[in-house]
């Protein structure tokens, strides 16, 4: 009985071991695991000892499936099959060469095909950030709610965003101010160059100001648009109405220079900076500066949950007389996300 339970043991781990995939690199190591699909010279890898594993191609020696996968070459041509390298030759699917410098995606059953034109997919976030003291005389309290909703596509982008703050200090109200715009921007050609049309309305009564209206359009382009890190440049035209508390109102016409910068850091967080500089097109003197910095950072590993930290600036240069024209603000919301 022992020896056919040792028996049946050696046999499931030979099976699980055949089933494997083989993964032999340059330097020799071997990984065997399960080759997921392959993308931008990078092939990911599942296994059971460390997750999954990025290797990039030029690093593979040498490669055998042993399940079919659907590969997509730079020339155009499609090939379904296992791979297999014959000892001391070089990859092949149906005996035929197949370099893998010559993949362009590898995707296994079941996975969409990444060279057919990918669906719009939305994705959005819910956060709130509340804040209070109390002590002596003085009882104060802030708090922020909001959304973001994104429609993302293989060569467009709709973002929609609302939010609204309110801030109390011994019964008498603050601040109170309320955000909502929308953000579409496409890649011309399929290129990383982009245009782009925003239009956004605040009401805020914190600087004297009571309704702010933008409509701006304009080009963009992506400096890097890698998977883990983008950094977007932006310059456009902008049409703007500021309304003031005092009835007074100031219409005119600004251009924008904005950049946008963010980095996933391995699997646990984002850092996000956003950066725009708007001086009216009559007056150098008249203008708005825009800042805002961010690092999310999960609660629960593996659930859509988060805490956003970071600081937002804004520097109007002109405000009623008395006010303030810089206006910072530190942040810690709890980011619920969802697809």
């Amino acid at each position: 009985m022992k020896k056919l339970l040792s028996s049946l043991m050696v046999l499931l781990a030979t099976t699980l071991f055949v089933q494997a995939d083989r993964i032999t690199l340059s330097d020799g190591s071997v990984i065997n695991g399960t080759l997921k699909s392959v993308a931008d010279g990078k092939a990911v890898i599942a296994t059971d000892f460390a997750g999954d594993i990025t290797v990039a191609t030029d690093k593979i020696a040498a490669l055998n499936t042993t399940a079919p996968v659907q590969v997509a070459t730079a020339d155009g041509n499609k090939l379904s099959g296992a791979i297999e390298t014959p000892e001391g030759g070089a990859p092949q699917m149906a005996a035929v060469a197949l370099p893998l410098t010559s993949v362009k995606y590898l995707w296994t059953d079941g996975m969409e095909d990444p060279t057919l034109p990918q669906p719009r997919k939305w994705d959005a976030e819910f956060y709130v950030d509340i804040a209070g003291k109390t002590g002596g005389n003085t009882e104060k309290f802030n708090g922020t709610v909001g959304v973001t909703a994104n429609l993302v596509g293989p060569d467009d982008r709709l973002k929609l965003y609302a939010s609204t703050t309110y801030e109390r200090q011994d019964s008498v109200t603050s601040t109170k101010k309320s955000i909502g715009g929308a953000d579409f921007e496409r890649k011309i050609a399929g290129t990383e160059n982009t245009w782009y049309v925003r239009a956004e309305l605040e009401h805020h009564t914190t600087n004297g100001l009571k309704l702010r209206e933008e409509l701006a359009i304009g080009y963009g382009y992506y400096i890097l648009d890698w998977e883990h890190t983008k950094l977007r440049a932006r310059v456009g035209a902008v049409g703007r109405c500021r309304k003031y508390v005092d009835n007074t109102h100031n219409d005119d016409f600004a251009v924008e220079a904005a950049i946008h910068f963010e980095q996933d850091i391995q699997e646990w967080g984002k850092w996000v900076t956003d950066l725009t500089y708007q001086p009216s097109t009559e007056r150098l003197d008249d203008y708005r500066i825009l800042h805002e910095s961010s690092l999310d950072i999960p609660i629960l590993f593996g659930k859509p949950l988060s805490l956003r930290v970071g600081i937002s600036n804004e520097y109007n240069s002109k405000v009623n007389s008395g006010v303030e024209g810089l206006e910072t603000n530190y942040f810690a919301k709890l980011v619920y996300k969802f697809k």
